[in-house]
């Protein structure tokens, strides 16, 4: 039998007499490092809705469900940790960089996957002539105070910032009636939109040309 060599007897006393390197978990609380990546977290007052999150995700994690219910709707962004694999992906495409971010959460234990998931609800917009969802309203507002001057080039913006500041319209609205040229100040969605413009386009062009000066 040979005999223990030195080095192995000294490393076997220190370690019988050191501190465990391993945390105390569960017995003590065990706090993550500043940049681990746990369970992404919404922030209702940040999130826009714009779905960016949704859509780079590479786990389907982010589950987005719109319900209309005749010009009003609902969007709801929902994140399902059974299938995020904590990339990071949904803050880093995240629009205003704080509407869902990595929390430093990591104890996700569930017997059911609706135990756990978190979910964000935003209005819709829907379009007023076919009830098309043009986007949420926060993501309208976002991007108006982004662009400053430039949203009153837009129908759909002019038309959300007027109701904003609470400024009646003089503009009278006739039921059933066929998209007209006014009607591109509406809150309207690029496809009626474009039946306006192409309709305002016919009815000049049927138009008589005027009457020569003398």
């Amino acid at each position: 039998m040979k005999k223990p060599k030195l080095r192995e007897l000294r490393e076997a006393i220190t370690s019988l007499f050191s501190r465990p390197y391993t945390s105390r978990f569960p017995y003590v609380p065990h706090i993550p490092q500043k940049r681990f990546r746990g369970n992404p977290k919404f922030d209702q007052a940040k999130c826009i809705g714009c779905t960016a999150c949704a859509q780079v995700c590479p786990g389907s994690a982010i589950e987005v469900l719109d319900s209309v219910t005749g010009k009003t709707g609902v969007r709801k962004l929902t994140h399902l940790p059974d299938r995020c694999i904590f990339c990071g992906q949904c803050e880093a495409n995240c629009p205003t960089k704080e509407g869902i971010q990595l929390s430093r959460e990591f104890d996700l234990s569930f017997f059911q996957p609706g135990e756990v998931a978190r979910s964000v609800e935003h209005p819709l917009l829907v379009c007023e002539s076919c009830g098309e969802v043009i986007g949420t309203l926060p993501h309208l507002y976002w991007i108006a105070r982004r662009i400053g001057n430039l949203a009153y080039s837009q129908g759909i913006l002019i038309s959300k910032i007027q109701e904003a500041l609470a400024i009646p319209s003089d503009y009278e609205e006739k039921a059933n009636e066929p998209l007209q040229r006014q009607d591109m100040l509406k809150a309207i969605c690029p496809r009626c939109r474009r039946i306006a413009f192409l309709a305002d386009e016919k009815s000049e062009a049927k138009r008589p040309p005027p009457a020569p000066k003398k």
